[in-house]
């Protein structure tokens, strides 16, 4: 999994889903051994909103030659392993969307909304012990995942972008 975060999302309408647009000149690095990713073909991939309505992003397919990996290239507005947009996950898991919101009240419906806020304390101690191990490796003043998350929203997508890009993962549940 390799997470974008300077792309652009365009519509094409003769197809109906969105393409991920990148400036060609960056270069996305293996996660697991760092050697340059070649890109392999593109996917359609689901991505819902808080209405429930399923849009589709072909996103592309990254192969790595050394470690004999295949990575999904994903944009920053996306959560791995999840249909819904990481804003409507953030705002689950900051419980700014609950169940009684009536602008959320179908969807996501409570017990996705349940098994997200699951999800995400199975992990939180996993993403906390990440960007530590990030901080120490890389002699970087990385932000812990409290100070992240107090500065208000994106927090998911940057602690996703980070983890994702230097090897890490969260756990599936």
């Amino acid at each position: 999994m390799y997470i974008l975060a300077d792309y652009e999302l365009v519509y094409n309408t003769d197809s109906g889903y969105f393409e991920v647009e990148k400036d060609d000149s960056v270069v996305s690095l293996c996660p697991v051994c760092v050697r340059e990713l070649v890109y392999r073909d593109k996917r359609l991939r689901i991505f819902k909103q808080n209405n429930g309505k399923a849009e589709h992003i072909k996103i592309h397919r990254l192969y790595c030659s050394k470690c004999d990996c295949l990575h999904n290239e994903l944009p920053d507005c996306l959560v791995p392993y999840k249909h819904y947009g990481a804003e409507v996950v953030e705002n689950v898991l900051d419980e700014v969307s609950t169940p009684e919101d009536l602008s959320t009240e179908d969807y996501p419906c409570e017990a996705t909304m349940m098994r997200w806020k699951a999800w995400w304390e199975s992990n939180r101690i996993r993403a906390c012990g990440i960007l530590a191990s990030m901080r120490k490796r890389y002699h970087m003043p990385l932000p812990s995942l409290s100070d992240r998350r107090s500065l208000g929203s994106g927090w998911l997508c940057e602690i996703l972008h980070m983890i994702c890009n230097s090897g890490g993962r969260l756990e599936c549940t």
